[in-house]
């Protein structure tokens, strides 16, 4: 039997949390065949397609909003493909295949990732951004009409997405976003012993955040913590994984502060899982998310999580899982942490209950067959 062909647009397949997500989905399909193209440059993902034989093309196309060069260069591989379904991911990638779906009778599919219209993005944003923020809305709603189906990586972002872009919640489908449920339970424990040697931290306590050091993150407001809980545990040592736009502001507030030897800024890993395990409590401070793969993650590591208390967040962790404090709140969040390091112990027991409820809603195996399930429902209608 001939499978379905499933068309991937994506940005960049540089490995940011929408991309991979979805080629972690995409390489365990059984009844469909899933082709991958990314429309700018960044191939941090393609040796993962490679090794599980995925076909996947580049189009380099200069960087910005070249939609309608991105748009004709599509074409071409359409031409070649011809696949059953095309499913893009992210603004850039839904506004070119919208340009393709003008010219060919084709099933589009675009995904719900992020909360792009949050009244907090706009609210951080000066009047001229702002004011083109809301023609980038403007526009994304009008030529949202094109588009067949709609998946959102989580209910939050269904609700927030259908206000925002005027799209009906009935074209919409929630699935998770998964991961591999094995890949944060195998502990080496020589690695990890030489990573505390390596990163300084024999008899210290260890915070983690995890996430791309842009505004929104709050990662700032983290490092405004930390001199309140410094006070109470000298030896606290904080690790941030990530990179992003926001490094030198945090430097600076870091330099500033004077914690420069309590903060390790590590830049982009690819040792999260060795990372979490040698870590004592997880910090999340964002202010909006789509689903929050760090969190994921640290909730299958089975961590002591410290977050905000946004709607993302606590679609993925509940009081029994987690412990929240006032979005924005620094001092806040400097208590929550210093009762969470007291109480270790006691509240080990929010991370077992954590990867219990990770592992219900988020195993990759089970997003798979998910997905490849709407797929056929939708083509079937």
């Amino acid at each position: 039997m001939i499978k379905k062909k499933i068309l991937f647009v994506l940005d960049t397949l540089q490995g940011s949390g929408a991309e991979r997500s979805l080629v972690e989905i995409a390489i365990r399909f059984k009844k469909f065949t899933p082709v991958f193209v990314n429309i700018y440059e960044g191939d941090m993902l393609t040796p993962i397609l490679k090794k599980n034989n995925i076909k996947f093309y580049s189009l380099n196309v200069p960087m910005e909003r070249n939609f309608k060069i991105a748009a004709e260069r599509l074409a071409k591989v359409y031409e070649i493909e011809k696949p059953d379904i095309v499913h893009s991911t992210l603004f850039k990638s839904d506004a070119v295949t919208r340009i393709l779906k003008s010219n060919y009778d084709i099933f589009l599919v675009n995904s719900f990732v992020n909360n792009n219209y949050s009244p907090l993005r706009y609210k951080e944003l000066g009047y001229v951004q702002g004011l083109k923020l809301k023609l980038v809305q403007l526009y994304d709603a009008y030529t949202s009409r094109k588009v067949d189906f709609f998946i959102s990586n989580s209910e939050t972002i269904k609700e927030a997405k259908s206000k925002g872009t005027l799209v009906s919640k009935d074209k919409i489908k929630v699935i998770y976003r998964g991961r591999n449920i094995d890949s944060f339970k195998n502990i080496n424990t020589v690695h990890n012993s030489r990573l505390i040697e390596e990163l300084g931290l024999r008899k210290k306590i260890v915070l983690l955040n995890v996430s791309r050091l842009i505004e929104r993150k709050g990662q700032l407001d983290l490092i405004n913590a930390l001199p309140l809980v410094i006070n109470q545990y000298p030896n606290i040592q904080l690790l941030i994984a990530g990179h992003g736009v926001f490094q030198n502001k945090l430097e600076n507030q870091i330099e500033k502060l004077q914690i420069k030897t309590h903060v390790r800024l590590l830049g982009r890993r690819q040792d999260i899982p060795d990372l979490l395990e040698i870590s004592d409590i997880f910090i999340f401070p964002s202010y909006f998310e789509g689903l929050p793969g760090a969190l994921i993650e640290a909730m299958l590591s089975q961590k002591i999580i410290v977050c905000s208390d946004i709607d993302e967040n606590k679609e993925c962790v509940d009081e029994n899982s987690a412990i929240f404090f006032q979005l924005g709140n620094s001092r806040d969040m400097a208590d929550k942490i210093n009762y969470a390091i007291n109480n270790k112990k006691e509240l080990k027991q929010l991370g077992r209950n954590a990867r219990e409820q990770a592992i219900i809603k988020f195993n990759i195996e089970s997003i798979s067959q998910e997905y490849e399930s709407t797929y056929s429902s939708i083509l079937s209608k």
